[in-house]
C-alpha cells in the first residue's frame, strides 16, 4: 500500500468521511488528483475531514506549550509553519498527522525549491525579485519566533543576516548541500511557508475567531485537490467536520477540482508551481525608476500613485486583460514628456507619453521571447516556466495593441487640434517644390529616408512666421497657434552663444545659398539664425512624431481626459 493509500485510510478511520465516488490517483508527472467515478451532482458535502485532524495554531501552541500572545498578527502562520516543518524534519516526533505529513513532498514545484542551475533562468526577471523581497520577511518573522520561543537555529545567523546576501541563492545551496534539512533550519522553514503557500486553507472559513484575515490552517485529502478556475466550491464547518461541498456536475472520469481563488500565472507559479494556458486572472509587472520629485509632483496633477509606488523612485503598475494600460500609467508617461511650457497633462504630451511607453513594452515582449527560447526538454519545470515567459509576451504584446488603438482614438477625437504635416508638404507645393532642388526631395516619404524631417520643419516654421512678408497670400490656411507660439516664443526667449553654436552648422549650410536660389520663399521676410533657434522651441513645444510612422504633427496646447 502506497503513501497515498495510507493517507486515505489515516483520514477516514479517524472520522473523516469520503464519498466513495472520489478515487485518488497519483503520478509521478502529475501528481495527486482526483477522478469521479459515476455521475456527481450533488451540493452535499463530498469530503468531510474532523477538526482533530485539521492543522492550526491551536495545534501548535499545545506543541509548543506556548498561548496565543506569542503569535505576530504580521505573521499569523509564523507558529504553525513553524510546527509543520518539526512534523516533517525532526527526529521521533511523534504526531497524529503522521501519514499526512508523511505524504507531503520534500521536492516542492514553486521556483523557490528549484535546483540552483534552473534559478539561474529566472534571475533578471520581476519573478526573481519578488522571489528576493519575499524571503527576508520570512527570514525575520522565523527569527523573531525563534526568539520567543528560545530556540536556537541551525543556521549561522551571522551569515543569513548579511547585507545584501540572495536568500533564494542561499536557500537552494542549502538543500543541495544537506540531505537532511533541521527542522530548525531556516531552509526548513521555508519549505513549510512553500507548503502553507499551496495546501492552506483560510482560517475564516473555519470559524470567525481569527487572530488576522490571513490566518490558515491545513486541511488534508481536500488540499490534494487541483486547481481549476472558476470552479464553483464551497467550504464550510458544520457537525464538527470542515466540510468540502463542489457545486459543479461531473461526469465520470472528470477530475474533481478545488477553487484556490482567482489567481494570476505568477502567483500560481510562485505558490503552486505551475501556470495554466489563457488565464483570464492573469497579470504582468512593469517596475519603473523614475526621478523621486516627478513621483511625488504626480499627485499634484491628478496621478495617485500610493498604491503602486514600491521606493522613494520606482512604482509598479500591474497589466490584466482588463486593464492593459492603467489610466494612471498612461498619465504618468504623459507627465514624464511635459515640458517646463505646460501646464499640465495635454494632448501632445500624452501622446509623445504612449510612443514612449510602447518602447518600454516593445523592450518586455522581446525579453520575454528571447526567454521563451530556453532549452527546456529535459526539466518539467522548465517547460512551466517557458509557458510562463510566453503567457507574460503575450500580456505585453496585448498592451502594445491596446496603446496603438488608444492612440488612434486620441487622434481621432482631437482632429480638431493636429494637423499632419504630410498634408502640409501636399497643399503646400510651392514650398515642398523648393526642397527637390536643395534635398533632392521628392515625395514626403524621402523626407524619412534621406533623414532630413527636422531641418525641413525648422524650415517650414520660419516660413509661417514670415507669412505677412510675402507678396502674395500664402495658397493655403496656416494653423494660427502654429504663427502664435512662433511669437509667443520669439518674444520670451533667451538667446544664449551655445544656442548660437549648435544651430551655426545647419544655418551656415543653407543661407544665404537657399535666399539666393528660392528668392520667392527664402529671400522673402526674416530667415536670420535667431528665427531658426526660435523654431527649434516651437517644434518642441508643437510637434509630435509618431513613431510607428515616423509622421510629424503639429499639436495644439489642449488638456484632455482618460
Amino acid at each position: 500500500m502506497g503513501k497515498l493509500e495510507d493517507c486515505i485510510q489515516w483520514a477516514v478511520k479517524n472520522g473523516s468521511i469520503v464519498d466513495e465516488r472520489i478515487h485518488f490517483k497519483q503520478s509521478s508527472i502529475s501528481g495527486i488528483s482526483a477522478v469521479v467515478e459515476g455521475i456527481l451532482a450533488t451540493e452535499e458535502p463530498l469530503i468531510q475531514i474532523p477538526s482533530k485532524l485539521l492543522i492550526t495554531n491551536e495545534k501548535a501552541q499545545e506543541s509548543f506549550q506556548v498561548d496565543s500572545d506569542v503569535i505576530d498578527k504580521n505573521a499569523p502562520n509564523a507558529l504553525v509553519q513553524l510546527y509543520v516543518a518539526k512534523l516533517k524534519f525532526a527526529k521521533g516526533m511523534p504526531s497524529i498527522y503522521q501519514p499526512y505529513i508523511d505524504l507531503l513532498p520534500l521536492k516542492l514545484e514553486q521556483p523557490y525549491f528549484w535546483d540552483w542551475k534552473e534559478l539561474q533562468v529566472i534571475k533578471g526577471t520581476d519573478l526573481y525579485l519578488v522571489m528576493k523581497q519575499r524571503l527576508p520577511k520570512l527570514l525575520e518573522e522565523w527569527t523573531t519566533l525563534l526568539k520567543k520561543l528560545s530556540l536556537e537555529p541551525s543556521d549561522d545567523l551571522g551569515q543569513l543576516e548579511t547585507p545584501g546576501l540572495d536568500l533564494v541563492d542561499y536557500v537552494a545551496r542549502y538543500r543541495e548541500t544537506n540531505e537532511q534539512l533541521p527542522w530548525n533550519s531556516f531552509a526548513a522553514y521555508v519549505w513549510s511557508a512553500g507548503i502553507f503557500a499551496s495546501r492552506a486553507f483560510p482560517k475564516i472559513a473555519l470559524n470567525d475567531q481569527c487572530l488576522s484575515i490571513n490566518e490558515a490552517f491545513l486541511y488534508p485529502i481536500v488540499d490534494f485537490l487541483n486547481h481549476k478556475n472558476d470552479t464553483k466550491v464551497k467550504w464550510c464547518f458544520q457537525d464538527g467536520k470542515m466540510c468540502f461541498v463542489s457545486k459543479e456536475s461531473l461526469k465520470s472520469g472528470e477530475e474533481l477540482f478545488n477553487n484556490y481563488g482567482d489567481k494570476s500565472n505568477e502567483e500560481l507559479l510562485l505558490n503552486y508551481g505551475f501556470v495554466q494556458d489563457n488565464n483570464q486572472y492573469d497579470d504582468a509587472r512593469l517596475t519603473l525608476r523614475l526621478d523621486s520629485q516627478l513621483l511625488d509632483g504626480a499627485e499634484q496633477l491628478g496621478i495617485p500613485l500610493s498604491q503602486e509606488r514600491v521606493t522613494d523612485n520606482s512604482v509598479q503598475f500591474k497589466l490584466n486583460k482588463k486593464e492593459l494600460l492603467p489610466h494612471n500609467l498612461v498619465k504618468l508617461f504623459a507627465l514624464v514628456h511635459k515640458l517646463k511650457s505646460e501646464d499640465g497633462i495635454n494632448l501632445r504630451n500624452s501622446l509623445e507619453g504612449i510612443d514612449s511607453l510602447q518602447s518600454i513594452l516593445m523592450q518586455k515582449v522581446e525579453f520575454f521571447r528571447q526567454k521563451t527560447r530556453i532549452d527546456a526538454s529535459a526539466s518539467r519545470k522548465l517547460q512551466i516556466l517557458r509557458k510562463y515567459f510566453d503567457q507574460q509576451r503575450r500580456l505585453f504584446q496585448l498592451s502594445i495593441e491596446n496603446g496603438q488603438k488608444l492612440q488612434k482614438e486620441l487622434i481621432k477625437s482631437n482632429s480638431e487640434f493636429l494637423i499632419s504635416f504630410k498634408t502640409i508638404f501636399k497643399n503646400d507645393k510651392q514650398f515642398s517644390n523648393s526642397l527637390l532642388l536643395t534635398f533632392g526631395v521628392a515625395k514626403f516619404e524621402d523626407l524619412i529616408t534621406k533623414d532630413c524631417m527636422n531641418q525641413i520643419l525648422l524650415l517650414w516654421i520660419v516660413r509661417v512666421a514670415n507669412k505677412n512678408e510675402y507678396a502674395k497670400k500664402l495658397p493655403f490656411e496656416i494653423p494660427q497657434f502654429i504663427y502664435d507660439t512662433f511669437q509667443e516664443v520669439s518674444s520670451t526667449i533667451v538667446i544664449e552663444k551655445e544656442d548660437v553654436l549648435q544651430m551655426m552648422g545647419f544655418y551656415q549650410a543653407m543661407f544665404p545659398a537657399m535666399s539666393e536660389k528660392i528668392p520667392e520663399i527664402y529671400g522673402q521676410g526674416n530667415w536670420r539664425i535667431r528665427q531658426f533657434i526660435v523654431a527649434d522651441t516651437v517644434m518642441d513645444r508643437l510637434v509630435w512624431t509618431r513613431k510607428l510612422t515616423q509622421e510629424p504633427f503639429f499639436v495644439k496646447k489642449q488638456r484632455i481626459a482618460f
